[in-house]
């Protein structure tokens, strides 16, 4: 053996079940049981972090723009919980946006232009919320999918292993013809 094969088989392997990063990579988060109480949670801390973002946005002013940033909240609001967590982030986004940047008196050249860049904002955040909560009930109907072919699969395994010849007593239809 060289030395390479005796490291890595000498290294001991502990799988990063304890790490929630890991897990969202793999996709193991979305096996994870919900519960009132972390849709809760989720929300609160994505709420806290929408507050956040808004209060930043409010002290740097209007020239300096946080507008992506408010994504981030809707973003985890519709992944972890649901479309309609993600809808009511993506409203209070946008609400929390218009407040921000009436607030710092931001000029406009007509009183109809704060109210359609709200309007456009909304309409970004709700595109994004749909559209997160519509990708993570399709990865989790896949994953559904994916289980029942492989039950499927083991079972028609199982069937063909209960059919062969050694298990069935009687033979095959090649032995019936010797």
């Amino acid at each position: 053996m060289d030395k390479k094969t005796v490291r890595a088989d000498s290294m001991e392997r502990r799988p990063l079940q304890w790490s929630i990063v890991p897990a969202l990579f793999k996709g193991q988060h979305l096996r994870w049981p919900r519960s009132p109480a972390r849709d809760r949670t989720v929300v609160a801390v994505s709420g806290a972090v929408l507050v956040l973002i808004g209060w930043l946005d409010y002290i740097t002013g209007y020239e300096f723009g946080f507008f992506i940033f408010y994504f981030i909240p809707v973003a985890t609001s519709a992944w972890f919980v649901g479309r309609r967590s993600g809808l009511f982030m993506a409203v209070t986004s946008a609400i929390i946006w218009y407040l921000s940047d009436k607030h710092t008196n931001h000029p406009y050249s007509n009183a109809i232009f704060i109210y359609w860049e709200m309007f456009m904002r909304l309409i970004s955040f709700l595109t994004t919320a749909l559209t997160i909560a519509k990708i993570r009930q399709m990865l989790v109907n896949e994953m559904q999918l994916n289980e029942r072919l492989e039950q499927a699969l083991r079972e028609l395994a199982e069937m063909k292993g209960a059919a062969s010849p050694g298990n069935d007593g009687g033979g095959s239809h090649e032995q019936a013809g010797r």
